[in-house]
């Protein structure tokens, strides 16, 4: 289930960010480095300072370990779906319809973000880069 949300999160980053919505403001004022310096696609890992990248571990360290244990199969972490503030909690044949649902739809953006991966690296271009060229496929204009 991880693996998929982590997907799913990856799937949105890369498409706000090829879409050039970005912060604003500074991503390391000692630095002189602006949100919208980073470059998109697998490049922008490469532009992030050390200590940014070793805040980013931490944090998801920390998540993984003490908030949303990695032991828990259940998909359930007491915070339920729905609206802000309004959380609904299912039971019965419907949890196990919306958890199936989020595995599949985990495993469609694994294979997304890797397919946006592979194709960059293959191209040079970013997923919104392939578009705009009609290099979709990575062999070119039709």
């Amino acid at each position: 289930r991880k693996h998929g949300r982590v997907a799913m999160a990856a799937v949105v980053g890369m498409l706000f960010h090829n879409a050039d919505i970005e912060f604003p403001g500074y991503l390391s004022k000692e630095l002189g480095i602006r949100f919208s310096d980073v470059p998109n696609g697998f490049h922008g890992l490469f532009s992030i300072p050390l200590a940014g990248i070793t805040q980013i571990v931490f944090f998801l360290g920390f998540l993984e370990l003490a908030v949303w244990p990695a032991s828990n199969y259940s998909g359930n972490y007491g915070v339920g779906y729905g609206r802000p503030f309004v959380p609904n909690f299912l039971e019965g044949d419907e949890l196990k319809n919306k958890l199936d649902m989020e595995i599949n739809q985990g495993r469609a953006a694994m294979m997304g973000i890797m397919g946006a991966m592979v194709g960059e690296a293959v191209t040079g271009q970013t997923l919104a880069e392939q578009i705009a060229s009609g290099n979709i496929i990575g062999y070119g204009p039709p």
